[in-house]
């Protein structure tokens, strides 16, 4: 049941982000968003097309002439990658939250967060009793991709406070 909500938490975290693969020909759009975005401190108009490519779940967001792309990949393990262009190679995400009452899921210390207020509505309901009532989730990876720390509600501000050291 803890490795289900865990997976089922970190498929909530990456379905907010973005990333279309090269490889449109295997790609089968899932959505499409407008929202807001924010990069670099600064707020943006957004558009976000979710896609499932290959064994991923890609998302692939635009604002101005900027593209930052996300995904998940669900085997062995669940593990979000980004890039920062589609030159760029994937990698791993450092961190991950997701701030319920700002409805934003945010990567790498809030170098990147996306504003999806219905998919974070879906994640509550589907993530049954054990995320009723929470405010905040976070995870922290490991090089390789993997979880190693996930932290909910007041724990996350602590979780903040060891990233920074």
């Amino acid at each position: 049941m803890h490795s289900f909500f865990r997976c089922r938490v970190l498929t909530g975290l990456t379905v907010l982000l973005g990333s279309l693969s090269a490889s449109a020909a295997v790609a089968q759009e899932l959505y499409t968003l407008e929202t807001t975005c924010r990069s670099a401190g600064q707020t943006y108009s957004c558009n976000v097309v979710a896609s499932n490519v290959d064994d991923t779940t890609e998302y692939v967001h635009q604002f101005g002439s900027k593209t930052v792309s996300y995904r998940v990949i669900d085997d062995p393990y669940v593990r979000i990658e980004g890039r920062a262009s589609d030159t760029t190679p994937w990698r791993s995400v450092k961190n991950a939250t997701i701030d319920f009452r700002t409805e934003e899921l945010c990567f790498n210390n809030n170098a990147f967060c996306v504003k999806n207020p219905k998919y974070l509505a879906d994640v509550l309901v589907g993530s049954g009793d054990a995320m009723q009532g929470r405010t905040k989730v976070g995870m922290v990876f490991a090089a390789n991709g993997r979880v190693d720390v996930a932290c909910f509600d007041n724990g996350c501000d602590r979780l903040k406070d060891a990233i920074r050291q």
